[in-house]
């Protein structure tokens, strides 16, 4: 990584406040190599319409599930991201934003949400600005409400992921603790 090539979706997206992050998140997201980190997460969501979007997007069902992520470094600083919950896995790409250089988007399916990362003392959050149909911007007043927080605590790297509507409850949640493994 040098002043011209911040490495990471990451390490690009929060700047100098990267190399105040702790290890393990650091380790988990500097996008120089792939990573895989194992362990558990209690994923969470309302009835009704969320579960239907909760089945399309082979997110968890209600429960705690054996976890895996893979993050794996793309050509142009994006990463693949694959997640396992049990039985089921859920992929999507998270890439630099174009005209922002602090900014990230995260493509799902025909999806992409775009946010910034905040720092923070123990990790960092996203925060959610926009999103798009392909190229078509949609109304954010019709959009998910997204919390997301990466974060280390005992040294462990853990997270925490939120994504309400307002009309369909909450469509999925999901926190845990990873550890990295070769």
């Amino acid at each position: 990584m040098s002043i011209h090539d911040p490495g990471g979706v990451f390490p690009r997206a929060l700047g100098k406040a990267f190399a105040d992050l702790p290890q393990a998140v650091r380790a988990a997201h500097h996008g120089a190599t792939p990573v895989a980190l194992h362990g558990h997460a209690r994923a969470r969501g309302d009835g009704g319409p969320a579960v239907m979007v909760r089945q399309l997007q082979s997110l968890p069902a209600p429960g705690v599930h054996a976890t895996a992520v893979f993050i794996t470094p793309l050509p142009g600083g994006g990463e693949a991201w694959s997640r396992r919950f049990g039985g089921r896995a859920f992929a999507s790409h998270v890439h630099p934003a174009l005209g922002d250089p602090f900014a990230f988007e995260e493509t799902v399916g025909l999806l992409t949400f775009r946010f910034h990362a905040s720092p923070r003392a123990d990790g960092f959050s996203w925060n959610f600005e926009s999103w798009r149909l392909g190229r078509l911007p949609l109304p954010t007043a019709w959009a998910p409400r997204t919390r997301a927080r990466i974060f280390a605590r005992d040294g462990l790297y853990r997270f925490r992921v939120l994504v309400a509507h307002p009309w369909l409850g909450v469509i999925f949640g999901y926190a845990g603790r990873l550890e990295s493994r070769p």
